[in-house]
């Protein structure tokens, strides 16, 4: 993943971290204090995209990448739509290449569609987790944005997750049940969700950019397409399959 900048829109990133080099970010909420984490969530989504390859802890998809911190959700995961649109325009403005969204609420609102309209045609692919409802997905934003990927969940064994939404709108599976990874204050901890399958596939998608800079996020969907592992669900349970980062690292067009 090295030279590729990839962006968590979530709580922020725990920024002392042994197992974490942030290059940089933005506090949406307020943007005079860091975008440290005051929650949790966005620290164990990093860590699953870029743990450092090291001696300690766990090691992400891609470790190489510049990883940025976009804090827009508080202290209780929950956060304004006003200030998630804020974050990606800073994506935007900063060029960042990968965006993960592991969040999610009902219902089209016009600003958060024109947001995500403008980062995708700016060139950024969007990595959205498709929710923990158990329900079809199709209201589910911002997942169900057709500019976004979407990711569902699967276990170790390659079964879909019981708490995973569903529908025609997943773009591929990815592990979600029982994934260690990064926690604040130096810390691990095990979580469970769609929101850890969606760093999954954003860290693969910096496995292809590394080697395909240009790819537009068309052509990065079709290369994830393409290299996914059919686990014999339904497609509206896994897409086009379960993501694998060591055939995308060895992608040819």
């Amino acid at each position: 993943g090295a030279g590729v900048k990839v962006a968590i829109l979530d709580t922020g990133i725990d920024l002392d971290h042994p197992d974490l080099a942030v290059a940089g970010g933005y506090n949406c909420i307020n943007p005079r204090r860091t975008a440290d984490d005051d929650n949790g969530h966005g620290t164990h989504v990093a860590g699953i995209i870029a743990a450092r390859q090291n001696a300690i802890g766990v090691v992400g998809v891609a470790p190489g990448i510049s990883l940025y911190a976009v804090k827009a959700l508080d202290r209780y995961g929950s956060g304004y739509l006003s200030d998630i649109i804020e974050g990606l325009g800073w994506c935007v403005s900063h060029d960042i290449d990968v965006v993960n969204m592991s969040f999610g609420g009902e219902g089209i609102v016009p600003g958060f569609t024109a947001a995500i309209s403008q980062a995708a045609a700016a060139g950024i692919v969007l990595v959205a987790a498709a929710g923990n409802e158990s329900v079809e997905m199709s209201n589910s934003y911002p997942a169900a944005y057709p500019e976004v990927i979407a990711v569902s969940a699967c276990d170790a064994n390659g079964a879909f997750a019981n708490f995973s939404n569903f529908g025609s709108g997943i773009a591929i599976i990815a592990p979600g049940v029982k994934i260690y990874s990064t926690w604040p204050g130096g810390r691990y901890l095990t979580l469970s969700g769609t929101s850890m399958a969606a760093p999954h596939v954003a860290g693969t998608v910096a496995l292809l950019l590394e080697d395909y800079p240009g790819f537009s996020p068309g052509q990065v969907r079709q290369a994830l397409r393409s290299t996914a592992e059919n686990l014999g669900l339904p497609a509206t349970r896994q897409g086009a399959g379960l993501a694998d980062a060591e055939k995308m690292s060895g992608y040819a067009p």
